[in-house]
């Protein structure tokens, strides 16, 4: 199995956020992914704790899930998914993430990590309405 690698990644806040990524093999060659699953999340900081339920002797990661998939296996490839519901409750800022992989074995695999850049400037933004085509004057 490839060694985990690092990707920084920008997620919008409030909007659906999917990548693509693929896993391949030190000779480039793609990892058959078939059967495998895989989890993802992403935290302010790789130990940061809910300290509304944590207590000192057990303590509750605060954190937001991925949902990740193999989207083709025998290519290598998987994505991670955010919908919008879930990128609104980040704030704007620098997090961590990381993709978990568990194979047909059974073993996990830290395979992927790397920084989350959020970004709220966008967020909320309604497209405008569509301008309806200008009416013709009428003919004198």
């Amino acid at each position: 199995m490839a060694p985990q690698f690092q990707v920084n990644i920008n997620i919008a806040a409030g909007v659906d956020f999917t990548q693509d990524f693929i896993v391949n093999n030190p000779d480039g060659s793609p990892v058959n992914l078939t059967g495998c699953t895989f989890s993802a999340a992403v935290a302010k900081h790789p130990t940061a704790v809910d300290a509304r339920v944590s207590t000192s002797g057990a303590p509750v990661r605060a954190y937001v899930p991925f949902t990740a998939r193999v989207v083709d296996g025998l290519t290598g490839r998987y994505s991670i998914t955010m919908l919008a519901e879930q990128t609104s409750k980040l704030e704007e800022g620098k997090y961590v993430y990381n993709v978990v992989m568990r194979d047909t074995s059974g073993e996990l695999s830290d395979i992927m990590s790397g920084l989350a850049f959020v970004d709220v400037a966008f967020a909320g933004l309604v497209p405008p309405p569509e301008i309806p085509a200008p009416t013709p004057a009428p003919a004198p």
